[in-house]
């Protein structure tokens, strides 16, 4: 009797000691994270014998995501490259260089891909400028409260002014200002659907050359249900509206919008609360969508404002707002881009 107690006592030992022993699972295959390319898109830059040469280094490398440092490196130590914070840059030489010659690029984008590459430098014989100083320049700032502050207008007033250039600001909105120019479309609150629903009218109104387009604050900063795809697709509506209402050769310079302060005012069924990392992705997918519409024609340039702006610095005390030096940078990004744009009439 007493061995059959003992014998069971093992057996059941036995299947308990089975039981806790670690079962080996495999392991799931990790999955990485797809990294963002860089493309090169262009690999000669034209300057002109004496002149300083001004370009954007999108104009040369296409990426998804925002591209955080750019060095440059001229194999001639007379040629200087000279970098602005919304990624323009400025190359100037001696005023008797002429040739081709050959400036080394490093890039790198917020995955943290880099990109070497090279570019070609041609300098010719003075040309004739990209855009005649006698043609009239008919710019609608197009947007919510930030497009009715007349300081970033004013900016841009001034830096084409300054360049012997005509202006005539147009829109519904009526502000006076330092310049003599008033008109302008900028309303407080406004939002996307906002401009949808008053976009035709205004081209067919005013018929500007270029839409100045900064909206999709009022989408975000103060609340939000939507996913930023969601409200990025709105924003790819308002640029067919604008493209469809508009006279041939329209151009949008189409801005992302400017960083806001970290706050959570997202719906409790968001994934994403916070309006600062929403900003970001809306960003995004705004950079994405102007990307693929430049490979399919449209006459759309970027005006990168998030990647201009610095939060620590160029935000007011609500923290969706810009200060004064903020709305400086905000002129001179459109400045900026609008001569990307007189680049590709040429």
């Amino acid at each position: 009797m007493f061995k059959y107690i003992l014998m069971s006592c093992i057996s059941i030992c036995f299947i308990f000691m089975s039981c806790t022993q670690p079962i080996d699972v495999p392991n799931e295959p990790s999955v990485e994270k797809s990294l963002i390319p860089i493309i090169q898109i262009a690999d000669t830059l034209k300057g002109s014998k004496g002149q300083i040469k001004d370009f954007h280094i999108l104009d040369y490398f296409d990426s998804k995501t925002p591209i955080v440092n750019t060095e440059f490196f001229s194999e001639v130590h007379q040629i200087t490259v000279v970098s602005y914070s919304d990624g323009s840059f400025r190359i100037s030489q001696p005023e008797e260089l002429t040739g081709e010659f050959k400036i080394q690029a490093t890039i790198t984008n917020s995955d943290n891909v880099t990109l070497e590459a090279k570019l070609m430098y041609k300098i010719e014989e003075h040309s004739v400028p990209a855009t005649p100083l006698d043609q009239l320049l008919v710019i609608m700032p197009l947007g919510d409260s930030m497009t009715n502050d007349s300081r970033p207008r004013v900016k841009l007033w001034n830096l084409l002014t300054d360049d012997g250039h005509d202006l005539d600001f147009v829109g519904n909105q009526y502000q006076t200002s330092s310049i003599p120019d008033a008109d302008h479309e900028g309303v407080g609150g406004i939002k996307i659907e906002g401009i949808i629903d008053k976009a035709e009218s205004l081209m067919q109104t005013h018929s500007p050359k270029y839409v100045a387009l900064m909206v999709g604050t009022n989408d975000i900063a103060w609340y939000f249900d939507e996913t930023a795809p969601e409200i990025a697709s709105r924003w790819d509506a308002l640029i067919d509206r604008i493209f469809n209402s508009s006279e041939p050769g329209t151009y949008i310079l189409a801005a992302t919008i400017p960083p806001v302060s970290p706050k959570n005012v997202g719906s409790s069924d968001m994934t994403i609360k916070d309006r600062a990392v929403m900003v970001q992705r809306y960003n995004a997918e705004i950079r994405s969508i102007i990307s693929d519409r430049k490979t399919n024609g449209d006459l759309i340039i970027l005006a990168d404002m998030e990647a201009a702006l610095d939060p620590a610095i160029h935000l007011s005390n609500d923290g969706v707002h810009l200060n004064e030096m903020g709305y400086s940078v905000m002129g001179t990004v459109y400045y900026n881009a609008i001569n990307r744009a007189f680049k590709v009439d040429q």
